[in-house]
């Protein structure tokens, strides 16, 4: 199985009668997958927290099933966390169980590693993908994809998700022409461009006309979702 691992027990409470749970310190959580019915289970939250800074959605969990006749074990990945929107608590957990000689897709984060020498020289460092989708067994699930952003020495460079290296036997699925990172020029550089002036030869030098460079606005809207089961 795999060195992380989980304890549940088999849930009867349902509907909204899982508040009841919450009070308790545990979460309700839904184990489905490799053909088998879903399972309504239950953890403690100290556990989930726990297990989900260790493993997060790519690493693989045995996941220890305790009832009355003993316990079941599972190899499963995090699939879906609902949280509160304002208190960030859990409320409920989707695990997948995986069969370990079937490939399957998964998110896998980027990690941007090394220092950009265009970004010592002042540009902007933009991260287009924090993830990119991959196919492979699941015991090759990489825990993240490291980026060098070294390579991006001058403004207008970046590195495109062909450029990714994955270990043997993972494919990526993303577009391979998305870009993951670049750098670009400052707003200051930018500037610094558009007022060079080009002289050219007239009757008339006093006249100079500069182009001026108009500010651009963005604009963050953030929706927050509340669902509980």
């Amino acid at each position: 199985m795999t060195d992380l691992a989980l304890k549940a027990q088999r849930r009867s409470t349902t509907g909204r009668k899982v508040k009841r749970l919450r009070a308790q310190g545990l979460i309700p959580a839904i184990v489905y997958g490799a053909d088998k019915p879903p399972e309504p289970i239950q953890i403690r939250v100290q556990d989930m927290e726990r297990i989900l800074r260790q493993a997060g959605f790519t690493q693989l969990i045995t996941l220890q099933i305790e009832d009355g006749n003993g316990t079941t074990s599972d190899a499963v990945l995090v699939r879906e966390v609902q949280r509160h929107p304002i208190r960030r608590s859990l409320l409920h957990v989707d695990f997948y169980r995986v069969t370990m000689t079937e490939k399957l897709q998964a998110e896998v984060p980027i990690h941007l590693v090394g220092e950009s020498p265009a970004v010592a020289q002042g540009a902007i460092l933009v991260q287009n993908l924090n993830t990119v989708e991959v196919e492979c067994l699941p015991a090759d699930i990489p825990s993240s994809i490291e980026v060098d952003i070294s390579r991006l020495t001058e403004p207008g460079q970046s590195i495109l998700v062909s450029d990714l290296s994955v270990p043997e036997g993972v494919e990526i699925l993303s577009d391979p022409e998305e870009v993951v990172v670049s750098v670009l020029f400052s707003r200051e550089a930018e500037e610094e461009v558009e007022e060079e002036v080009i002289e050219v030869p007239t009757a008339e030098p006093e006249v100079i006309s500069k182009g001026k460079v108009a500010e651009e606005e963005e604009e963050e809207e953030e929706e927050e979702e509340s669902s509980e089961e």
